[in-house]
């Protein structure tokens, strides 16, 4: 069966959407809840189908989906508070080119981590740019994101990519170096950098810098179960904390 979506309240035509989910490091999924809140976006709409474990999350007495998407007036940011399992890749990157085109979104733009052995010694993690259109590309030289020349993506990104390819729709991955199994804000921090020169909007990350350790104490249960998630294992939810950390 498919994803629903459902729809809260009208989605904005012409936008960027930005997809954020828990991978490795965390990196999307971190970078995603912070541009929710720094923009004060709102809920727009949820996903929700048969396939997605049940469950409820609640911020401030308020019940909420576990994926859901956020909006202002040019942005439209999917976050999830769950693992994405290998079952769900094909549906959930169907729905989201299929929101692009029915939003007519003028780009989309997903942020993820690549695993760096030697992380600990890395200062400033370096953020690397794929794309599916020539226009894309040049769009990130632009932007001084270097382009990812060789190797491979795997999981819901590959997924959603290969959508995009397959329809010669804009799509864009913004991939930095992180830890592989632990919580990485200071990897979101440069993701969102980078993000800020691709859409020349102006994102201060120095809050999340500030909160590195908060956030790693935080997210550490979603860290686990998404590594789990990338061994196609399930587990139950009930005592993970919600990603929406501040």
């Amino acid at each position: 069966m498919e994803i629903e979506l459902v729809k809260i309240s009208p989605l904005p035509k012409n936008s960027t959407i930005i997809v954020g989910l828990p991978d490795i490091g965390l990196v999307g999924a971190i970078s995603s809840s912070f541009l929710i809140k720094t923009f004060n976006m709102r809920e727009v709409a949820f996903l929700d189908s048969p396939k997605f474990p049940p469950i409820l999350v609640f911020h401030d007495t308020k019940p909420k989906a576990p994926i859901r998407l956020h909006a202002d007036s040019d942005k439209v940011v999917l976050v999830s508070e769950i693992p994405i399992l290998p079952n769900q890749f094909t549906p959930l990157a169907k729905k989201i080119v299929s929101l692009v085109e029915k939003t007519e979104a003028k780009n989309l733009i997903m942020i993820g981590g690549i695993p760096a052995p030697n992380r600990i010694d890395i200062k400033k993690p370096k953020v690397y740019g794929a794309a599916i259109l020539e226009e894309d590309k040049e769009k990130l030289k632009n932007a001084g994101i270097e382009l990812f020349k060789n190797g491979f993506i795997a999981g819901v990104y590959a997924s959603i990519l290969k959508e995009c390819m397959k329809k010669k729709l804009p799509a864009i991955i913004l991939l930095v170096e992180s830890y592989a199994n632990y919580p990485d804000p200071g990897a979101a921090a440069a993701a969102l950098e980078a993000l800020s020169k691709l859409l020349g909007v102006s994102i201060n990350v120095d809050p999340l810098l500030q909160q590195e350790e908060e956030i790693r104490l935080k997210l550490r249960e979603l860290m686990q179960r998404t590594v789990n998630s990338l061994k196609a294992s399930s587990k139950e939810y009930e005592y993970a904390v919600p990603l929406m950390y501040a």
